[in-house]
């Protein structure tokens, strides 16, 4: 598991199973809630602190190219995370199969680009972007829960996005290693 610096914020859809990470700052977002509306009020949030969010956890459903939180953010809508520019350092993705290119749950290949997507959201965000490429599960943190300031690792191949949009291949052990120095001012 990993430990984020704080402040941070959580954002859990309605429908993800157990646990919803707890951060300084917590929001379960309704089916109904516009991607405006959740990004605005992280960059409420963000404006309150010194120094804005060390990380943004978005916790939620997930397709290649597509996040199912609120009313869903597609590659249509990504400029939304301009909202967060300069006020976010990191951003965890946690939504199962978010950067893939395939044809997850019955979509068509290239419907959505999830590379692309990412890339996008780096670059719209001005942060970096951590996700991954296949299904995602929270295994005995179903049952156990997790600390608060924490979320599980992540399965299969996993993509840090630069704030230029370019990406790398990385391991839980990388991010592991990423957290650690944000959490001491490192980066």
């Amino acid at each position: 598991m990993f430990k984020l610096p704080q402040p941070s914020m959580a954002l859990n859809s309605h429908d993800v199973p157990p646990p919803d990470y707890k951060m300084d700052n917590s929001y379960k977002v309704s089916a109904d809630t516009a991607p405006e509306h959740m990004l605005g009020w992280t960059a409420k949030v963000a404006e309150g602190l010194s120094g804005g969010l060390r990380c943004v956890v978005i916790n939620s459903h997930g397709s290649p190219g597509k996040l199912h939180i609120g009313t869903g953010i597609t590659p249509a809508s990504v400029n939304v995370f301009n909202l967060l520019n300069g006020k976010v350092n990191t951003i965890f993705l946690v939504a199962c199969e978010v950067a893939s290119s395939g044809d997850g749950n019955g979509c068509g290949p290239g419907l959505f680009d999830g590379n692309l997507f990412c890339g996008a959201i780096a670059k719209a965000c001005g942060a970096t972007v951590f996700c991954s490429t296949a299904l995602q599960s929270t295994g005995a943190y179903t049952v156990i829960g997790l600390p608060a300031g924490h979320i599980d690792e992540y399965e299969g191949s996993v993509y840090r996005y630069n704030r230029d949009g370019s990406n790398q291949l990385v391991s839980n052990d990388y991010i592991t290693s990423y957290v650690r120095k944000l959490r001491l001012g490192l980066k």
